[in-house]
Parts: structure tokens; sequence; C-alpha cells
């Protein structure tokens, strides 16, 4: 690199050169010429002045040769001064334009000759790279031999990219580690297409999509553990992310079953069974709490019929009549035909450390709300809160039967 770089700069310096003793050379070439032309200038004045002494010129044409030779002095110079400035130009241009190309074609020529000599080398190094990456040493792997092991997978890649599935499975693995995520996983969609029973491909990919964290991507994720699981049921890390996949969704049995079968295989001296008995104590105290559930029916006033707003919201909530006035659970859904029917449990806190389950008593309560926010405005219809004991009953009703004025 610093070797073409200097390259390129002796070529500028050299053409500036170039430039600086052109320039020279054609205003010595101008000055040579304005003054051979002032001297027969000034040889024809001291002609015209012997021939007016000497009587062969009168002294009324004396005045018009003397003005003709002015005139033609002045004339000549201006040409020639112009002639001069044009040759300086394409003397300086042409051969600027000249250095400018050569410049850039050397910048490109060895700029492309240093990236594919990285690309060879990166070639040669992935034997070696490769069992340091993918042996007990990765954790002491550098961030720059991640990124020439990645460069070296590209040229192998490159010379045969529809027969290396497991060649596209290591990169897309070392793609993630990069943080180039968009990369890894089109490196794992091109190793499933050549096998789609690739199981690490499978796995790497699931853990990818539970990394990103949207439902879309843990239902991608959890089709392909069920597909890895289908291969081998007993399949410890797929058994481990479907269980974390079902956590994130709130599906608190099929992680417990998930985990449960993982610890099932693992001994109690293992350093994994304590961390995921303590999973599993989390996934049992939540299925507890999502027992504790409330069915809240919810009419309407005939009276308030038409003062339903267009396009209401309907929200059927719970909040803690001594504390906050957060809601501990909270159903919203378009107003429909009443009366309508929610059930109101854990699984619909607003946040996991305050839930419904966690209240000493329950204040019920139902709003249609016209700008589709909880809190009361003017013109909302309200119902008459309700407070219980928790899990005092199982179901209550409420009427929505007053408007809210301020």
């Amino acid at each position: 690199m610093i070797a073409h770089i200097a390259m390129i700069l002796a070529v500028v310096t050299a053409g500036g050169l170039f430039l600086m003793v052109t320039g020279r050379r054609q205003r010595e070439q101008q000055r040579t010429r304005l003054d051979v032309n002032r001297e027969l200038y000034q040889q024809r004045k001291l002609e015209l002045v012997a021939e007016r002494d000497d009587g062969l010129l009168t002294m009324e044409a004396f005045a018009r040769a003397n003005d003709e030779l002015d005139k033609r002095f002045v004339t000549e110079n201006s040409e020639l001064e112009q002639v001069a400035d044009r040759q300086m130009g394409n003397a300086v241009w042409v051969p600027a334009v000249v250095v400018m190309v050569a410049a850039v074609i050397l910048y490109f020529t060895f700029g492309s000759w240093q990236l594919q000599r990285q690309a060879d080398d990166a070639l040669a190094a992935l034997p070696d790279l490769g069992r340091k990456v993918m042996s007990d040493q990765s954790a002491q792997t550098t961030r720059e031999e991640l990124e020439t092991f990645a460069l070296g997978l590209r040229q192998r890649l490159a010379q045969t990219p529809d027969d290396n599935g497991m060649v596209w499975q290591i990169y897309a693995r070392v793609m993630t580690q990069l943080g180039q995520a968009e990369q890894a996983v089109d490196a794992f969609e091109k190793a499933l297409a050549i096998n789609p029973s690739n199981q690490q491909a499978q796995l790497g990919y699931a853990q990818l999509l539970v990394n990103f964290g949207e439902e879309q991507y843990l239902a991608q994720a959890a089709q392909l553990l069920v597909q890895v699981l289908q291969q081998d049921p007993t399949q410890q890390e797929a058994l481990s992310l479907l269980g974390l996949i079902a956590y994130q969704r709130g599906d608190w049995q099929q992680a417990q079953t998930a985990w449960q079968l993982l610890q099932d295989q693992i001994a109690p001296a293992d350093e994994r069974y304590a961390a995921i008995q303590q999973a599993l104590d989390d996934v049992e105290q939540r299925l507890v709490a999502a027992d504790a559930s409330l069915t809240v029916t919810v009419s309407l006033a005939p009276e308030l019929q038409d003062q339903v707003p267009a396009g209401g919201t309907l929200f059927v909530y719970i909040t803690d009549p001594d504390g906050s006035r957060m809601p501990a659970a909270a159903v919203r859904q378009p107003v429909a035909n009443f009366p309508i029917t929610i059930e109101l449990s854990d699984a619909n806190a607003m946040l996991p450390e305050f839930v419904m389950s966690g209240l000493n008593r329950w204040q019920v309560m139902a709003r249609i709300s016209s700008d589709e926010q909880i809190e009361a405005a003017p013109g909302d219809l309200d119902a008459e809160p309700l407070v219980l004991e928790a899990g005092s009953a199982t179901s209550v009703q409420l009427e929505i039967s007053k408007i809210v004025n301020d």
C-alpha cells in the first residue's frame, strides 16, 4: 500500500516539475520574440528620422510613416501575446490532464493489485485460521483474524458457491461474531438452501433470529428448532433455545416443557443444572400466577347507546385501590356489541414486575375512550369501579353508565 502511494506521489511530483519547466520555457520564448520585434521597431524609427533629415521624406510623409509604424508595432505585439497565451495554456493543461489520468490509473491498478494480494493471503491463511477459530482457542481470536478468516472464506465461496454448504455455515457464524447480521442471514439461508437438514446451520440461524427479539423472527427461529428436534428430540441447544423463545413469548407451559427435557439430560453436578433449575422455578411461579384470573362481563347502559364515540376503544383493567393508578392488567380492544366478556390475568400485565397476582385487592374498571388513551378524558364513558379482595371471585359484571365531564 505504501509503495503504490509513493509511486503515485512520484508521478504527480514529476508532472508538477514538468509543468514548471514547460511554463518557464514558454515564457522565455515569448520574451525572445517580443524583444526581436522591439529591436526592429526601434531600428525602423531611426531609419525614418534619417530619411527625413536627408530630405527623402517630407514632414507630412514622415508623420504618416511614423504613425503607421507605431500602429503596426502595437498590432504585431498583441498578436504575439495572444498566440503565446494559447500555446502556454495548451502546454500546461494537456500535460496536467495526462498527469491526472496517470495518477488515477496507477491508483486503481495498484489498489486492485493490493486488494487481490490481501485476498490471496487470506485464502492461503485459511487452514491455519480455520483450526484456530473452530477450536477451543476461538476465544483468543482477534477481530483482525476473524476478518481475515472471513475474507478467505469469501474467496473459497467465490470459487465454488453452490457446493459449499458447510463453508456458508461457517461464514455465517463468523459474520454473526463480527456483528454483520444481514450477511450472516444471507449466508445461513444459502447454507440451508444447499442442505436443508444442516443441523448446525439451523441452530446458528435460530440463535441469530432469537437475538433480533421481534415476534416474526422468534416464530421463524421456533420453526427451525422444531425441525432440529424432529431429527434429534434430545438436542440440548435446540431445547434451550426453544424454551427461551417460549419464555419471551409468554408461553410458560412450553418453556417449562422444553427446559425440563433439557435438565433431564444433565447431571446435577453440571453447572448448567442449577441455572436451568432457576429458570424452571421462575416459570413455575409465572404458571401459578397465571392461574389468578378474573372474568369481567361489561355491558352498556341503554341511555348511552347513542353516546358511544365513533372509533371508540374499550379498556377493561385492574388497578391497586390502595396504591399506584398504573394498571396491573389491562385489555384494550375496539368497541363492539355489548355485553363483552374479557378475561384478565398476569398475562395482561403492562409491566412484568407489576401484576394483578401481586395485589391484595383489585379495583376493576371499564372505560370507552374516544382518543385511544386509558386515562379519563371529557366525553369518555365509564363504569362504576368495583373493588374486591384479590382472588375472592372468578367473575364480575360492570355496566358503563356515566359520561366523564372533566
